[in-house]
């Protein structure tokens, strides 16, 4: 079967074509989380003849177009890989064909217009670092090593969601890749359906070589962490009540349980301020905060830039990860939020290699969020709530399935407590938020009512479901 690639090698003349044992191949496997890593290889036809995966590195859209008409053509199952910060394993491949954009990572900015060109490959590092040289920003995430690709197409929260919105409320158009290995331009006036569906569906539908993005003047930001004492807590959360109810939705919050950095092995409550000004005024904005009297404070001045670096530190490294999230509606109850963090922090506590392990409540105001109609993109969470995120990291692949139920309790237990209690009205926003969730969740939970307009448009773009992977719309191929 090795010799069909020997074809595909032909027509791939810039990037790359791996097959196991190729100088390169294993480290084209590797992942952000080990977990999401995937073996080569699977049994394929009656003669189960042994099909090995392929990698392919592209350099191009037309590489790109030519990899996806090969595996069409040959019925091999297929996939892409932007930044592999994906835990639920959707940048990876049980045998088939993964993708690998990571060599197209150009970068253009147009100053006077204020917007940015960036292409599949990159991660926000790149984006933030080349706006940056213009005094200008675009939304994204919040750790600037996770590819653009996964986070802009399911929707893009950062720093910048309070005064910009959603990374995709600020996309002007892509250049994508569709199943048949056509190369679209996809805007609001070419092809707008496709454009309201990349908008928080975009893997569903093809491979986005290419995103242009609006940017704008952005200057020095006030924040960082302040760490506290486990017993702060309910004036912590008494904060967040009062924050959420503040006219000025520009700035942001983050709660978090976890262990202090440095040794790890302190639990503390972690806060993180935002204030998108100069210090005398987010000191003042944050008052009530710094009164309490932090047992460690490392705010100050910074360029907007550096925020997305502050997680680095935690999420850097090997090992095995899990994203997850939720939603929670305010006002917050303290007790109920205290026994979230005890059950997590007794959790991680009780496992090895789980102590940079996080629980984030992320306050960050959605005025922006819901100035976009709930209808104009596929993206379904567009509610008057805030993201409860875990950040699980651990050792051993004994302990996936452990990890993976913990998450789903804990997650349960903070919606039937803090959030939608478990249950929605019908047009009620999407209780997750898709880009950390598993690619098991169920449509109607990542699309919401959505769900029916995105498949009639894969039926029509995509009807022998090529893009299969990643909360899929409809029945997935069977190996």
């Amino acid at each position: 079967m090795s010799g069909i690639f020997d074809q595909l090698r032909q027509q791939i003349t810039a990037g790359d074509v791996l097959l196991p044992g190729d100088e390169g191949y294993k480290e084209s496997l590797k992942r952000w989380s080990d977990s999401a890593e995937r073996p080569a290889g699977r049994r394929m036809g009656a003669d189960y003849e042994r099909l090995q995966a392929v990698v392919v590195r592209v350099t191009s859209p037309e590489e790109v177009s030519t990899a996806v008409r090969f595996a069409t053509a040959h019925k091999i199952s297929l996939t892409a890989r932007g930044g592999g910060h994906s835990t639920s394993g959707a940048s990876s491949c049980d045998g088939g064909m993964v993708i690998d954009l990571a060599r197209m990572r150009d970068v253009s900015v147009d100053p006077a217009a204020r917007i940015v060109t960036y292409e599949g490959g990159c991660v926000f590092a790149d984006v933030d670092s080349a706006l940056a040289a213009h005094g200008l920003a675009t939304v994204g995430g919040l750790y600037n090593q996770t590819g653009v690709g996964g986070l802009v197409l399911g929707g893009g929260l950062g720093f910048l969601t309070a005064r910009h919105g959603l990374a995709i409320d600020n996309l002007i158009s892509v250049d994508m890749v569709l199943a048949d290995g056509s190369i679209v331009e996809v805007s609001e006036t070419q092809k707008p359906d496709l454009f309201w569906a990349v908008r928080g569906a975009g893997a569903q539908l093809g491979i986005v070589t290419r995103f242009t993005s609006q940017a704008h003047p952005q200057g020095d930001v006030w924040g960082g962490p302040l760490m506290f004492s486990l017993d702060k807590l309910p004036e912590l959360v008494a904060f967040a009540n009062e924050f959420h109810n503040r006219t000025v939705a520009d700035h942001n919050l983050i709660i978090a349980f976890g262990y202090a950095p440095e040794e790890y092995t302190t639990p503390v409550v972690i806060v993180g301020v935002f204030y998108n000004g100069p210090a005398v005024e987010g000191e003042q904005y944050f008052a009530p905060l710094l009164a309490l009297g932090p047992i460690a404070n490392m705010t100050g001045m910074m360029p907007y830039a550096a925020t997305n670096t502050l997680f680095n530190p935690r999420f850097d490294g090997p090992g095995r990860r899990l994203m997850g999230s939720c939603s929670v509606l305010m006002p917050l109850n303290a007790e109920f939020i205290a026994e979230a963090g005890r059950r997590f922090l007794d959790f991680i506590i009780s496992h090895s290699g789980m102590a940079k392990s996080v629980l984030v409540f992320e306050f960050f105001p959605t005025a922006a969020i819901r100035a976009t109609p709930h209808d104009a993109t596929v993206f379904a969470s567009r509610g008057e709530h805030y993201l409860a995120v875990m950040a699980l990291m651990y050792d051993g692949a004994n302990h996936d399935a452990e990890v993976r139920n913990f998450k789903r309790h804990l997650s349960n237990y903070i919606m039937t407590t803090c959030g939608y209690h478990g249950k929605r009205a019908s047009g009620d926003p999407a209780p997750f938020y898709v880009n950390l969730e598993h690619e098991s969740l169920k449509p109607e939970d990542a699309f919401g009512n959505h769900v029916e307009r995105l498949r009639e448009l894969k039926h029509t773009y995509d009807p022998e479901n090529v893009f299969h992977k990643w909360h899929g719309v409809m029945v997935e191929p069977k190996d």
